[in-house]
């Protein structure tokens, strides 16, 4: 069913209410968008505030609603037969963090799905709101059972409002201690201080391992998102990512489809913005490289002495030839050790070298494996996920262009892991978009992996 503002319906029509249900929202915009449940009683008041879901307090009680955060979206998986009888309804609200306003979204959209499949959804615009800061978008409530209501009106106030509207009380951490934040307080201007002393200390840290004038000019700026990126992260994840150490590994689809992001600069670009990334939270501050289409080619490292002209001098001079799409190969060679074409001068008398495994039990080995493509080898594929999850690596799928990429969707679903060691995002144009989608984009499933892992 679609909702339209103003629809009421009762929920035992579209989903069983004494299962799982889950409800999925996300924004697109230019902001940073904070997603939460408020759980309220009779009067409409958070009369206990452990009922309040969201980014800093992931899950109520008895574990009857649980929120899953996201980049520009995020899921609550709930329980509606397990709710104390004290919350008669549900509040569901997307706020901005920082500038902006509702008006200048993209689009708003709400789904209701259950086992999988979405049985209530709703889309709202920019064009639907005006100047207001924040969305109360859909409440379900009891009466007679169980009911769901599409509010879809805009709300002038932040986070902070909603709560106060609603009868809470933002509670501010006390000043003499700012690394103790409460459960249910939102952004403010203590942590605020906190976050810029952290983001600081994380672009000097980094800054100080670039030794060239150039570079700096060059990378700082990619630097200074990249480490917000990070401070930001580690809030909504509960890691402490900026002083996580991984072996960082590229992954590059050498395709014949992906032969223009190379040629127009795409590529090079993306590899100027990755450069962080090795700096960060590699030790050796590179990145390995590997290009794929049915086989694979490992590449030097990608550091600071030659990530200007990657491209030109490392990538074209190998010799290395655009084919098919096959994802085993490569992720065989990191995570098992394999053979590689290893190109001679000028890329002639290319022939096979040995490559030894990147994984292993010490730091953390995290892929991100960069493709505009479905593979040809999903088996094989399926065998080497499964056998390196239980292995000490994560490996973040990013899928740029038009492709449906069905496969890399369905990998959440996959059984016979030991955990979940995949994420999936999709980018539909790698230069469109700006630092903050990228590093989100790149590191948010990575920080929820290494939660999983304390």
């Amino acid at each position: 069913m679609e909702l339209l503002r103003g629809m009421r319906d009762k929920l035992d029509k579209y989903v069983d209410t004494g299962s799982e249900i889950c409800i999925s929202m996300s924004v697109e915009g230019s902001s940073v968008y904070d997603f939460c449940c408020f759980g309220v009683d009779k009067a409409g008041k958070l009369s206990d505030d452990r009922y309040m879901i969201f980014y800093n307090q992931v899950s109520s009680p008895g574990r009857e609603i649980q929120f899953v955060p996201g980049n520009h979206f995020s899921e609550f998986h709930i329980r509606l037969s397990e709710l104390p009888t004290s919350i008669e309804r549900l509040v569901f609200t997307a706020s901005i963090d920082g500038n902006g306003t509702m008006g200048e979204i993209t689009k708003h959209n709400f789904y209701l799905s259950q086992n999988n499949t979405t049985q209530i959804s709703m889309e709202l615009a920019g064009d639907d709101f005006n100047k207001e800061r924040a969305i109360i978008a859909v409440e379900l409530y009891q009466k007679d059972g169980w009911r769901i209501a599409a509010v879809a009106n805009g709300f002038n106030g932040g986070l902070s409002a909603l709560l106060k509207s609603f009868g809470g009380e933002e509670i501010l951490p006390d000043v003499s201690a700012p690394d103790n934040t409460s459960q249910n307080q939102e952004r403010n201007p203590v942590t605020e201080i906190s976050s810029e002393r952290e983001e600081k200390e994380l672009i000097q840290d980094v800054m100080g391992k670039i030794r060239l004038s150039k570079d700096k000019v060059n990378l700082e700026k990619h630097v200074v998102n990249l480490s917000k990126c990070i401070v930001d992260l580690s809030k909504k994840s509960g890691v402490a990512l900026g002083s996580t150490k991984a072996k960082v590994v590229v992954v590059l689809d050498y395709s014949g489809s992906m032969s223009r992001l190379y040629s127009n600069g795409t590529v090079q670009r993306t590899l100027n913005r990755l450069v962080p990334l090795g700096l960060t939270f590699d030790d050796n501050g590179a990145i390995d490289i590997y290009l794929f289409q049915n086989d694979f080619m490992k590449l030097a490292d990608l550091n600071l002495s030659n990530y200007e002209n990657y491209v030109q001098h490392v990538i074209k001079a190998s010799g290395y030839r655009m084919g098919g799409t096959k994802y085993a190969p490569v992720l065989k060679a990191i995570i098992e050790g394999s053979s590689h074409k290893k190109a001679g001068f000028l890329g002639f008398s290319r022939k096979s070298a040995p490559t030894e495994a990147i994984v292993d039990d010490g730091d953390a080995t995290f892929i991100l494996f960069i493709t505009d493509g479905e593979n040809t080898d999903r088996d094989e594929t399926d065998n080497i996920i499964r056998k390196s999850s239980g292995m000490n690596v994560f490996i973040q799928f990013i899928g740029i262009g038009s492709e449906s990429f069905r496969y890399l969707r369905k990998l959440d679903d996959m059984a016979g892991r030991v955990r979940d060691n995949t994420g999936f995002t999709k980018m539909k144009d790698l230069d469109r978009a700006d630092d903050n989608e990228l590093y989100t984009n790149v590191l948010d499933q990575f920080a929820k992996w290494l939660r999983g892992q304390q």
